[in-house]
């Protein structure tokens, strides 16, 4: 990784051509890149440039085209890291493709660990709410637990569960808010929880009279609030005001509300309604995970333990501490020197569901475009 380690890696591959059993000689300074750990109680101290080992750093492109920028302390003649006594970290890119943003990807602060076996999240609920009430209106507007108003005949949301939301479907006629009706609803109900109401007007020729109805559905009904004052479900008038508010409650208390508002001379109408429908949906497993962290640690028999061969525990970490630019390895690519601390369980393919404890720090590098 090093320049100054540079010579050595050519004269050991140089002079392994020529030895079958290579025995590189040490090196003496103070090494750059350290890795001191503990793994299943066992203490491990690494130095780059000391015992034959090397600081290899490179980067691939891995599926779904998303880079991996590895740094693994390993033998001068081992480039690959898959020998024993050799420590990998390897730091999948926060994007996909070639572009690479150091300031963001390398930057002080925590990252979740690679999982090569990620399970599929847990499942939503996508609810898709429409209007048949498209002669009346000429614009909708929906607003779902009192947030972000939305317009459309219909839109889908997504929940993360079957909780309770307000719905409140606006309608607008000749650019003026005409319609509003707010009720609760369930996703996944079979049976109405909560009340609805809506107000239709007839014009009734016989009496004289116009006639307002308070048309409910879901909870039964048992109060009727009009903003005229009266308390039952039909009323009536000789003469339209320019608006009729109604609130409904069930037993439990729970609430629905509708408003029309009438133009002086307009026909006789009703409020916008609106429906549902409901799909569970369950999500697919991220296996791109940008920006994640791989462990790898070759022990002395030659086993291969690895991050992300299990499920990490809830404290598990891995921590970059500081970072900075640092010189071009012997391959000409760029590298990014870090400070990190860690703390994982590490994992043999052929027992995962049993993970081994490693912690500690170190100081390593990794090769990006």
């Amino acid at each position: 990784m090093q320049k100054k380690y540079s010579w050595l890696f050519l004269f050991v591959l140089l002079w392994s051509a020529c030895s079958k059993e290579p025995n590189p000689p040490d090196i003496s300074g103070d090494p750059v890149f350290t890795a001191q750990f503990q793994f299943d109680a066992g203490e491990q101290a690494l130095s780059a440039g000391q015992d034959s080992l090397y600081l290899f750093t490179t980067y691939r492109s891995a599926p779904g085209a998303i880079l991996v920028l590895s740094g693994a302390f390993a033998p001068v003649d081992c480039p690959d890291g898959d020998c024993p006594g050799s420590l990998t970290f390897e730091l999948r890119n926060d994007r996909t493709g070639t572009t690479v943003s150091p300031d963001t990807l390398f930057g002080v602060g925590n990252r979740a660990y690679f999982n090569a076996a990620p399970q599929a999240t847990d499942s939503i609920v996508r609810i898709t709410f429409a209007t048949p009430d498209t002669l009346e209106y000429q614009l909708f507007q929906w607003e779902i637990d009192h947030g972000i108003p939305f317009t459309g005949k219909s839109i889908t949301r997504e929940f993360p569960d079957n909780a309770p939301h307000v719905v409140t479907l606006r309608g607008f006629r000749n650019g003026a808010l005409k319609s509003v009706v707010t009720r609760t609803i369930v996703p996944n109900s079979m049976q109405p929880v909560y009340p609805a109401v809506g107000i239709t007007v007839f014009d009734s020729s016989a009496t004289g009279a116009y006639l307002l109805i308070a048309n409910t559905f879901g909870s039964p009904v048992v109060s009727f609030d009009w903003n005229t004052g009266d308390t039952i479900q039909q009323i009536e008038a000789i003469q339209l005001n320019a608006s009729y508010v109604v609130t409904t409650r069930n037993l439990a208390g729970d609430s629905a509300f509708a408003q029309i508002t009438l133009n002086p001379g307009t026909s006789p109408g009703k409020t916008a309604d609106f429906a549902f429908s409901v799909q569970n949906i369950t999500p697919q497993p991220d296996t791109l995970q940008p920006g994640s962290v791989t462990i790898r640690w070759v022990d002395e028999n030659g086993v291969v333990w690895e991050s992300q061969r299990g499920q990490q525990m809830p404290d598990a970490y891995f921590q970059i501490l500081s970072s900075e630019p640092y010189e071009l390895n012997e391959n000409g690519q760029k590298t990014r020197k870090m400070n990190i601390s860690f703390s994982c369980l590490l994992f043999n393919p052929d027992n995962p569901s049993v993970g081994r404890p490693i912690s500690g720090t170190a100081v390593t590098a990794v090769a990006y475009p």
